[in-house]
């Protein structure tokens, strides 16, 4: 059943994206075929709005080798990779909640998913939760997906507190700098991304952006402008330190509920858990929301949706709510959210869509949270299950 559903879901997102927004959609692809070109010729598009780290190459690359045009072969691996996760989560899971989760997720996000880059560090990233126990494993996947785009490193914070973390990160770091060194090998400026990154200011769908867009309604003038690859404010430069230090205050909170876990009631769903508390730590602090970052939600979510013994159920849902608000807004209400005078439904769906994702982080990192008395039954009926096996 899971199969057949994923498949129309599928064919029925892209007849319908491509159809009814075909340049919103295509753009980013455009983009990238630009930038394979580059890199087909030996260089990383540092001169460009490059912003991503050496291992994206290789993907921006690799619809070049398919005997077809970019779009449609970007596309056909876009849906490989969406079903190499597929895969993973009813393999690797307990439960199949969590691949019907991810299937109805991007059901509900739209046509957006199989038409950017993001789908593809979360593969990565959710095969590295999936196959915990196996640190050396985890810290390699892991690392795979950062050195394609930073934030699978958040993946750590899920580590158990003691020696089986330092198999995870030695091959973390053993990955890491391999994957570097291969970069430097290949061109210089494989560490442009960062300056990209720096130069980046407040999007309009960032959280951060939210009260402004709620007073273009009423009529107040905030310009907008395209670049850096978003639709930006102009005017809110200055609260470009303030998001990171968000970033900073809410990741020190989920490592701290991480830390306070003891050890002997870790378990592979704990670490989905906290990866997706600090996941969306990092959505909803960030100075840019890209609709596609709904991808890394729903891949977490699912990823931990697929252990029986996940305590995120909530936060997934509230997940799931905001994809098909987040499909409201792009594609559907872009056109109306970036014009001079704003559609009503288009902001409203963005603001309730940044309230309901502050409510899911908020939930998240409160699901982190476990009694002393919780962890001390817990500990005990593992060491009964541990003992009658």
């Amino acid at each position: 059943m899971i199969w057949l559903v994923w498949a129309a879901s599928r064919a029925a997102l892209l007849f319908v994206g491509l159809s009814a927004f075909h340049r919103d959609l295509v753009h980013d692809i455009r983009v990238y075929a630009a930038w394979s070109q580059v890199i087909a010729g030996g260089h990383f598009p540092v001169d460009d709005r490059w912003q991503y780290p050496p291992l994206a190459a290789v993907v921006m690359a690799a619809p070049r080798l398919l005997p077809l045009a970019y779009l449609p072969a970007f596309i056909l691996l876009a849906l490989l990779a969406d079903l190499l996760i597929l895969l993973v989560l009813l393999r690797r899971g307990d439960s199949r909640t969590g691949a019907w989760t991810w299937t109805a997720g991007l059901a509900l996000l739209g046509p957006l998913a199989h038409l950017r880059y993001d789908l593809f560090v979360t593969v990565f990233a959710v095969a590295a939760l999936m196959v915990l126990p196996r640190q050396r494993l985890f810290g390699a996947l892991a690392a795979v997906g950062t050195m394609l785009k930073l934030w699978p490193v958040l993946l750590l914070m899920g580590l158990p507190r003691d020696r089986r973390s330092f198999s995870a990160l030695t091959a973390f770091a053993a990955t890491t700098l391999a994957t570097l060194a291969c970069g430097a090998l290949f061109a210089p400026g494989q560490l442009g991304f960062l300056q990209g990154q720096q130069n980046r200011g407040i999007e309009i769908e960032a959280v951060a952006a939210t009260p402004w867009q709620a007073a273009r309604l009423l009529g107040h003038p905030t310009k907008i402008v395209h670049q850096y690859g978003c639709a930006q404010f102009t005017t809110l430069t200055a609260l470009a330190p303030l998001c990171a230090l968000s970033t900073l205050i809410g990741l020190a909170l989920v490592a701290a509920l991480a830390l306070l876990r003891p050890p002997a009631t870790w378990t592979p769903a704990a670490a989905c858990d906290v990866a997706l508390a600090a996941t969306l730590v990092a959505i909803v602090t960030s100075r840019v929301l890209s609709p596609q970052y709904l991808i890394w939600a729903i891949g977490i979510g699912a990823a931990a949706l697929a252990h029986t013994n996940s305590r995120q159920r909530p936060t997934v849902l509230a997940i799931l709510v905001a994809a098909l608000l987040t499909q409201l807004v792009f594609p559907i209400g872009w056109q109306g959210l970036t014009s001079k005078h704003p559609d009503h439904l288009a902001v409203v769906s963005l603001v309730a869509r940044n309230l309901l994702l502050v409510t899911s982080a908020l939930l998240a990192i409160t699901r982190l949270w476990q009694p002393r008395a919780s962890q001390e039954r817990h500990s005990q009926s593992r060491s009964l299950s541990m003992q009658s096996a």
